[in-house]
């Protein structure tokens, strides 16, 4: 039987609407799944904000100031005082001061929004060792600090080219000033050579118990120290500047003893070589003497330019604050 061709209306019938429908759809699915993602993403800055302010905790202030401040009997002092503003904190902190009795403080301005500085004000009629309270408030939120406000301690260098007079920074540098009170006291420093006439950097540097009268062998000056130890004592307001006195130490930051030096020049590059040295005292009277030492003749270019005829730290005498 022969084939019939196959009708045209057997064949399934193309809906002439099925693109024009099917191209919205897709684009509006599109829009949806770019709307999610935008959705997403805020949630996820959103939560990832609040983790963030969580963690950095409320708002805050915090105070600083020097923890030693040098004070000289009937001169007045000033000290910076800084408010910092922590986590946004924008808020008004009243400042106000306690002193310790015998001395006199102000503090100005007294009210810093956010983050200011403020200048403490402190005077004594008498030398001593003194406290000052600082206290900054601000709503419920409070935070203090208490510097201590000392006057000098004052030394008499007995050399063999005169006297050199120098007052001592405990305020700063307890620990050294104390130490080398001590050491004074028991005459540690009697008849000690200054072993090194240094002129780069220029120094002069005494306190090796191995110098003592200058009989002993060279090769050992400059090893020498005290049984004890102390720790380094940097302060930012102390530098190595012409006439001010430092702690020779060995490789250890905390390796001071009863070495020390005098500056010669501005050497302030020894305030950061090697994490710095303290510096814990200053030249009033006597650099002439103190000059004189230094151009002692010496065995340079040797290191560390020992005198070739010994000079001398007689001894140290050590007058009240």
């Amino acid at each position: 039987m022969p084939r019939h061709p196959k009708s045209p209306n057997s064949q399934k019938p193309i809906n002439p609407k099925k693109r024009p429908v099917q191209t919205p759809r897709k684009r509006e699915s599109r829009g949806r799944i770019y709307l999610a993602i935008v959705v997403i993403i805020i949630v996820a800055i959103g939560v990832g904000w609040y983790v963030y302010s969580s963690a950095q905790g409320p708002p805050d202030f915090a105070i600083a100031a020097p923890t030693g401040v040098t004070i000289h009997a009937g001169n007045p002092v000033t000290s910076r005082v800084n408010v910092t503003a922590v986590n946004n904190f924008g808020g008004t902190v009243q400042l106000s001061v306690t002193p310790s009795t015998g001395l006199t403080a102000s503090i100005s301005p007294v009210n810093v929004t956010g983050s200011g500085t403020a200048t403490l004000t402190m005077s004594a009629t008498a030398n001593g060792t003194y406290t000052v309270t600082v206290t900054g408030i601000s709503g419920s939120l409070k935070h203090s600090l208490t510097p201590v406000v000392d006057t000098p301690v004052y030394a008499t260098l007995n050399t063999t080219n005169g006297t050199v007079v120098v007052e001592l920074y405990r305020a700063q540098t307890p620990q050294t000033v104390n130490n080398f009170v001590n050491l004074a006291n028991q005459h540690f420093y009697d008849n000690l050579v200054w072993h090194r006439l240094s002129q780069n950097p220029p120094v002069i540097q005494t306190g090796d118990p191995n110098t003592r009268y200058g009989n002993t062998s060279r090769s050992t000056w400059g090893s020498g120290g005290s049984p004890q130890t102390i720790p380094l004592e940097l302060d930012k307001s102390l530098h190595n500047s012409l006439g001010y006195l430092g702690m020779a130490r060995g490789q250890s930051l905390d390796s001071g003893s009863s070495q020390f030096y005098i500056n010669m020049a501005n050497n302030n590059d020894l305030d950061y070589a090697n994490g710095g040295y303290t510096v814990f005292g200053r030249v009033l009277t006597g650099m002439s003497a103190a000059n004189a030492i230094w151009n002692t003749p010496t065995d340079a270019p040797a290191y560390p330019e020992q005198p070739l005829n010994p000079v001398y730290l007689i001894s140290v005498t050590i007058s009240p604050s």
